[in-house]
């Protein structure tokens, strides 16, 4: 519920009135960059160039562009001033001249690049990106005997109350630190030994069959987005064939790690590049299928012009577009160029963005590099919900 609460915000930020200019501004602050491990980082020089460049852009409009440089100005200090806690891994903070629009958001996944810009309204296509790549998981760590469930969103992983699967007690418990030793087989010869192998076994299959079931169930309760497991061997398989079907349309990808004696953070830092590269793969997905039924005639649709008319009658399940990449609406048809001045923004990018927001649709931005589809459908392609 957190991802929908923060595209709430959202919908309600794009809806105030402003009055006046909106200040957008998003800082790369990770500390794990590299770049920001100099005295003075990455992200600080990026800011005050990008205000410098905003403030200094001159239109005719005295009145605006005073209003612009204290906007700058306050926002230099805001952020500068922030701890490094507040600034997490990236903020995300807009504000107006008439105070209308004042919000300062910190997020633990890093924005894909340092950005400034000046509209009528609040810029939030990189803050969705940010909300997309840290939709809520489980993460499901497997073992022998037992089983874990982590929540982890917005790049922060935690135990949830309770988080352990035993198959001898058959019900969750709380989580209390590494496994007990297991034990040895001792004594038999070969034939106790292959008895022994085969009792395992038929114990293992009926454990990876319980887990399953108690996962679901659990996922189901909490309202997972995804699932991420990690099992080492043939669990996984096993886990990923007894999940029943619904719940494994959620499984993004099985990891082979044991990692269920890791504490919560270090499970989650195990896990960050597989849920990044899970997330690029789904949306990979997505485009592709969009593009097909898009030629197909079906549940799909690619380019501004086609996207732009299923947003303005609510049709859109899933936009994904290049948001960098620059749209002309005078290649667009007269309902699309209305369907933007509906959107109120100068952009079709940042108008398409906000009509999926209105609809309550997904939006993932991607790079044609991340979904190639994107290049064929000129940056932006929609599954549709009919």
């Amino acid at each position: 519920m957190k991802n929908q609460q923060r595209v709430e915000e959202l919908r309600q930020l794009i809806d105030q009135e402003s009055e006046g200019p909106v200040l957008s501004v998003f800082c790369r602050t990770d500390p794990r960059d590299p770049a920001n491990s100099s005295e003075t980082p990455a992200w600080a020089i990026a800011l005050k160039n990008g205000l410098t460049h905003v403030a200094g852009f001159r239109e005719g409009n005295h009145g605006k562009e005073q209003s612009v440089k204290k906007l700058c100005a306050e926002a230099e200090r805001r952020i500068n001033s922030a701890s490094a806690a507040d600034r997490g891994r990236s903020v995300a903070l807009f504000l107006s001249g008439t105070g209308a629009v004042d919000s300062f958001t910190t997020f633990q996944i890093p924005v894909r690049q340092d950005y400034v810009t000046v509209d009528s309204g609040p810029v939030v296509w990189p803050m969705l990106d940010v909300i997309d790549r840290g939709q809520r998981t489980g993460l499901v760590l497997l073992s022998g005997d037992r089983i874990r469930l982590l929540e982890w969103w917005d790049g922060r992983t935690r135990d949830l109350e309770e988080s352990t699967f035993d198959l001898e007690l058959g019900d969750w418990h709380q989580y209390r630190g590494p496994a007990r030793p297991q034990g040895t087989v001792a004594g038999g010869g070969v034939s106790n030994v292959s008895a022994y192998d085969d009792r395992v076994e038929v114990w293992r299959a009926r454990f990876v069959k319980a887990a399953a079931k108690a996962i679901a169930e659990s996922a189901n309760e909490l309202g997972f987005d995804r699932l991420v497991a990690a099992a080492e061997g043939e669990l996984g398989a096993g886990f990923n064939e007894a999940l029943p079907p619904e719940m494994r349309s959620k499984l993004a990808t099985t990891v082979h790690l044991n990692l269920i004696d890791m504490s919560a953070a270090e499970a989650g830092a195990a896990l960050d590049p597989h849920l990044r590269q899970a997330w690029r793969d789904e949306v990979a997905g997505d485009a592709g299928r969009a593009l097909e039924k898009s030629k197909a005639g079906e549940r799909g649709a690619a380019g501004a012009d086609q996207v732009l008319l299923a947003l303005s009658e609510g049709r859109v399940e899933h936009l994904i577009l290049d948001p960098y990449l620059e749209t002309d609406q005078a290649g667009l048809s007269d309902d699309s160029r209305a369907a933007v001045d509906v959107a109120g923004e100068a952009s079709v990018q940042e108008a398409l963005v906000e009509l999926a927001l209105r609809s309550n649709a997904r939006v993932s931005s991607a790079s044609a590099e991340e979904a190639p589809a994107l290049t064929e459908a000129g940056g932006v392609l929609a599954l549709l919900r009919y």
